[in-house]
């Protein structure tokens, strides 16, 4: 079979100029189009399970061919990109673009390919990480708690399911996924997750950040240890709080430490952490 895939991200875009695109391309390798699926005014950086172009990826067979008019038209993420590309070379089937000329197989060419896609993508990753990084920094600067506040219990499990363990654990072990999990068991996806968290099953880092015993201060701004002042005045730094002053007019006020200091002292603790999202935060985002 040979697709045709094409996407435009909002209804200004014209979809017939791809499918020219793509008919041409095909006629010119002496091929005929058997089915063109479209995915209009979506965005590639939409998951495709989320389009049409995830039912179109999951009916591919040995051989089969997708014509797409570019290597965007598949996804705006080069990670989607690379699992796509993985795809096609795992079934068999190949993946050609118009404008781009790329053709992703199982081949050397799709392999030169996946390697650059792939450094690209670390590239990318690596530089969204320091932006990310720097943007943490700068609203710590500010006085700006990340995060929300440390300490607030999850919601406990709507429903006991000590009775259901059994089923439950080799359900999950068959590989079921949780959404249908919690069909199967009439329960939330953060209860089963929870359970199995109980259970000893570790499903995924989050269920340990819904576990009630071991919540943790939910984001790091840095890569150390937090600089806790454990002696000191707490009934002097919850005035300077409600007196609306944020954390860089407090620091002023406390020379013999160093402004990480005391924002880890007040980010850290869950009586300061409130008070001060109720006071100087507030006062800062307006």
């Amino acid at each position: 079979m040979i697709y045709g895939y094409l996407r435009v991200s909002t209804d200004e875009q014209d979809i017939c100029s791809q499918k020219q695109g793509v008919e041409q391309f095909a006629k010119e390798k002496g091929w005929t189009i058997d089915e063109f699926i479209t995915d209009e005014g979506v965005s590639g950086g939409k998951d495709p399970d989320k389009r049409n172009l995830g039912p179109l990826l999951k009916k591919l067979q040995k051989e089969d061919i997708v014509i797409a008019s570019e290597i965007s038209r598949l996804g705006r993420d080069l990670y989607m990109v690379m699992d796509i590309l993985h795809f096609a070379m795992e079934q068999g089937c190949e993946i050609y673009t118009v404008k781009d000329r790329f053709t992703l197989g199982d081949d050397i060419q799709s392999k030169v390919l996946a390697f650059a896609f792939g450094l690209s993508a670390e590239i990318e990753r690596q530089m969204i990480r320091q932006r990310t990084r720097e943007g943490l920094r700068l609203r710590v600067k500010l006085g700006i708690l990340l995060g929300r506040p440390p300490g607030v219990l999850a919601p406990k499990p709507l429903f006991n399911l000590e009775d259901k363990k059994d089923a439950i654990i080799e359900q999950y072990k068959w590989g079921v996924p949780l959404r249908r999990l919690a069909e199967n068991f009439n329960a939330d996806r953060e209860t089963i997750m929870r359970w199995l968290h109980r259970w000893g099953v570790k499903y995924s880092k989050h269920i340990e950040k819904l576990d009630n015993t071991k919540r943790k201060v939910p984001i790091s701004y840095k890569d150390g240890e937090y600089e806790v002042i454990e002696d000191i005045d707490r009934e002097r730094l919850t005035k300077q709080i409600e007196l609306d002053m944020t954390i860089p007019q407090i620091a002023e006020q406390y020379p013999e430490y160093t402004y990480e200091q005391i924002y880890d002292t007040i980010f850290c603790d869950k009586e300061f952490n409130n008070l001060y999202r109720k006071h100087g935060q507030r006062k800062i985002r307006k």
